[in-house]
């Protein structure tokens, strides 16, 4: 659109609607710090909005669709409704029909200037993520801050890097800046996300482990909890941390692994063999008592025969992860894979899908079972509920003050692998 748009903000009611990852997440619980801040009023309700932002993903074309399906919707319910839209999407597709405003995803932390000065950018600064944070949180318990953003690995399937770009990391002293604010904030539990966390840093000359290491000397009574990283990215280093603060940083590693075959893992261009994998998952068990470890798996990729599914569903369960998420394999315009031959056909993935789910589910159940009996430390998150720091639910039998660290005797595991405790003190 071309017509100048401008708000009187105090009077305008702002509804947020996002696709996607933990990432895109976060950006949007950011953006409505930023609303309410500013001195608008965030709306619950399409029917009473004047202004909707849509945070998109295009990580599958199925993503696509369901932002374009919602945004017809929208314009047609709500025909005076503006409509800003930001994410990834934006990125690949550079026409977006129905949208007023449109804001790319590098200047998204500006986009309430966007909405004054219809796109034009003049206030907008470039490399957005070196000079501000993204954080978001789980009640008052759990903040999220995002250390980087972007991605250099261009596996075959996955369209981020087109999308967010290269890896861009943001300043050490601007997360650890960041992080003790969010400390004196009182939060408990502090989460580092980005697209690509175990990258950061390669293109500022500094580790990751570095910057873990930095934050977890910072004075108080919190942990850490890393989101998903890359089993090329665990090093020594990182495991001695684990080691050497058990209290501040959580037994809890989510490492996808996408395929469990080397042929598809090649296919896919992922940067290791199903053995080297395996190597460096015995290697972190050895020295991390009780980790749990998590992971991502892709079923029904191009060429992936019954027999390669065999050996992935095998070679997972052997690994005994704590838990799998499963994602039947979905094609993405744009992508590599997306040419593929050896197509698999859509009701092969949801079969081969569910089969996995269960799987799933039995080791879970098993991982949890560990704990019968025993006496773990929980973040208190909600009434009756917290969290262990190997990301185990505890269903609290007694009554526990919310955003506090707790001992809990486990006397029972719920059969969706959730722990049933009794506080046993408050230390």
């Amino acid at each position: 659109m071309n017509t100048k748009v401008q708000y009187d903000k105090m009077t305008k009611r702002i509804f947020f609607y996002t696709f996607g990852c933990k990432v895109n997440q976060v950006e949007i619980d950011n953006l409505k710090e930023k609303a309410l801040n500013s001195g608008y009023t965030i709306s619950e309700d399409l029917k009473h909005t004047d202004i909707v932002v849509i945070n998109s993903c295009t990580v599958t074309d199925k993503a696509d669709k369901k932002f374009h399906s919602l945004i017809r919707k929208i314009k047609k319910n709500h025909p005076d409704v503006t409509i800003v839209t930001t994410g990834c999407l934006p990125e690949i597709e550079k026409n977006l029909e129905n949208s007023d405003i449109i804001v790319p995803n590098k200047h998204k932390e500006d986009l309430f200037q966007y909405i004054g000065n219809e796109g034009s950018g003049e206030n907008a600064k470039n490399s957005i993520i070196k000079n501000k944070g993204t954080s978001g949180s789980a009640g008052k318990t759990r903040a999220f801050i995002k250390i980087q953003d972007g991605c250099d690995s261009y596996c075959s399937y996955c369209i981020i890097p087109f999308a967010r770009g290269n890896l861009k990391s943001r300043d050490p002293k601007s997360i650890k800046a960041e992080f003790e604010e969010k400390l004196k904030e009182g939060y408990r539990e502090v989460v580092l996300v980005g697209i690509h966390i175990g990258n950061y840093g390669k293109d500022a000359h500094v580790s990751f482990s570095e910057l873990v290491e930095e934050l977890v000397q910072l004075p108080g009574d919190f942990r850490i909890r890393l989101s998903s990283i890359e089993v090329t990215e665990i090093d020594d280093r990182l495991i001695d941390l684990f080691e050497k603060y058990p209290r501040k940083i959580c037994r809890h590693l989510h490492i996808p692994i996408q395929s469990a075959t080397d042929k598809i893992l090649y296919l896919m261009n992922r940067k290791y063999t199903v053995s080297e994998f395996s190597q460096t998952v015995k290697k972190i068990r050895s020295r991390l008592k009780d980790v749990n470890i998590g992971t991502d798996v892709i079923v029904g990729f191009p060429s992936e025969t019954k027999e390669d599914f065999d050996n992935t569903a095998y070679n997972l369960y052997h690994m005994n992860f704590g838990y799998i998420h499963v994602f039947p394999y979905s094609e993405r315009k744009g992508t590599k894979a997306a040419g593929m031959k050896d197509v698999v056909p859509p009701k092969i993935r949801k079969e081969r899908a569910k089969f996995l789910r269960d799987v799933s589910e039995d080791l879970k159940f098993s991982y949890s079972k560990k704990y019968f009996g025993k006496k773990v430390r929980v973040l208190v998150e909600s009434d009756g509920k917290g969290l262990t720091d190997s990301y185990l639910t505890v269903n609290l039998l007694n009554y526990a003050e919310k955003n506090t660290f707790v001992h809990a005797h486990i006397i029972g595991i719920n059969i969706d692998g959730s722990l049933m405790g009794k506080v046993i003190d408050d230390q």
